[in-house]
């Protein structure tokens, strides 16, 4: 085989959410297979971007060492493109008048984008000398309506997530949760699976709902002493349904600890898994008051090892803090059920919960309004309210750098 031009002009195409053209660039050869010192994925090319079509245009792959999403801020830098959306271009892309690394061209027309697809691809076969299959092209899920919402975070690390060793089934990261969050240190593991159920919107496990309250600690509290004062969070890994009928006493032991670091007025947000279905509680250990956040409009009478183990812990609580109470309340911890926004398929309860702790944190306030907060009142969360949820997921773990290739 002869050896190849040290770059080729190429036209740079996506194909979520319609096959379009992107970009304008040059496919490279200079370096082998390997971008930033690491090897290229299967299926795709090392890439320099010169010119931007859409400002909009998410990379393919992300570029994790300069921590790029956007096709836009790639110009001038090497990125990874899949073989497949690579079309080699006659004309060498304009170059820009000014000392710019690039230019951005938002409105410049598309040919037949099926004839361009097909003959680019064979004009790029003859020129590599093989064409290989790209199996990561971007779902068919993602195909939304015109001025529909983009998940792009979403897709940014589907894509990820495909490049890496993610892509094995049994594959795993560690994320760190240090003890301020759950008053202890441990480790929490995420799977390919668990990443699965957030990109096909399905049930969520204990792994996903502990990432997205690692989120809310490190976005909203981190550094803001009166909310990271006012809220704590209860480990759903440690109180659970099961771990409440093997070991109720443990669980007892674990929330009373809890409750026992309040110096004022704290929210306890605990994400309870009763078996098949995520709910939230929020627990005011001093003044004994419990709210019950339901997606199904459940009572809490559903689920009475949960209320007993709530309900003995305080109790245990105000002994060992010593405190008095009225004669008529020394019995009974006031339970509230908030009318909060309902599900209605089987499958968004964790998605709620996630929401629920969010806007509670957002608000700033200990007390919940029975018939939830004005600024969030609603009969149903829409899917939107849902990606949006999702969308800051797989922004923080791209940004945490949990997945890389």
């Amino acid at each position: 085989m002869n050896p190849l031009p040290t770059y080729l002009p190429s036209k740079l195409y996506l194909s979520s959410p319609t096959y379009r053209l992107v970009g304008k660039g040059k496919v490279h050869n200079t370096s082998g297979d390997l971008l930033h010192y690491r090897p290229l994925p299967d299926g795709h090319l090392k890439v320099s971007v010169d010119v931007v079509l859409d400002k909009d245009a998410l990379l393919p792959i992300p570029d994790i060492v300069s921590e790029t999403t956007l096709l836009r801020d790639a110009i001038g830098s090497f990125v990874a493109w899949p073989l497949d959306l690579i079309f080699i271009d006659d004309e060498t892309p304009t170059k820009p008048a000014s000392k710019d690394k690039g230019i951005l061209r938002h409105n410049e027309s598309v040919a037949s984008q099926k004839e361009v697809f097909a003959q680019g691809s064979q004009q790029l076969s003859q020129k590599i000398g093989s064409r290989q299959k790209n199996k990561r092209d971007l779902p068919v899920k993602y195909l939304p309506k015109k001025g529909a919402f983009v998940p792009r975070y979403q897709i940014s690390l589907e894509t990820l997530v495909d490049s890496s060793d993610m892509a094995t089934a049994g594959a795993i990261r560690l994320l760190d949760m240090e003890e301020d969050i759950f008053g202890y240190s441990c480790t929490e593991t995420i799977g390919k699976e668990d990443l699965e159920h957030i990109f096909r919107h399905q049930e969520l496990g204990v792994g996903v709902i502990h990432t997205y309250i690692r989120f809310l600690y490190d976005n909203f509290m981190r550094g803001n002493d009166q909310l990271s004062n006012r809220f704590r969070f209860v480990s759903s890994s440690l109180v659970n349904k099961a771990l409440i009928c093997r070991e109720p006493d443990s669980c007892r032991e674990y929330l009373v600890k809890r409750f026992m670091a309040s110096s004022t007025n704290n929210l306890y947000l605990w994400p309870y898994n009763s078996g098949c279905h995520w709910l939230l509680l929020a627990i005011d250990p001093l003044k004994e008051v419990v709210y019950f956040l339901n997606s199904i409009d459940g009572e809490w009478t559903n689920y009475p090892d949960m209320k007993q183990l709530v309900d003995t812990s305080i109790k245990v609580f105000r002994s060992q803090r010593q405190a008095r109470v009225p004669r008529t309340k020394s019995s009974n911890i006031t339970w509230i059920k908030v009318q909060c926004p309902l599900q209605r398929n089987g499958i968004d309860c964790g998605y709620f919960v996630m929401r629920f702790m969010r806007e509670i944190i957002n608000m700033n306030q200990i007390e919940i309004p029975i018939t939830y907060f004005d600024e969030y009142k609603c009969a149903h969360y829409t899917r939107l309210q849902l990606e949006q949820i999702k969308e800051e997921l797989c922004q923080y773990f791209i940004e945490k750098r949990l997945i890389s290739i």
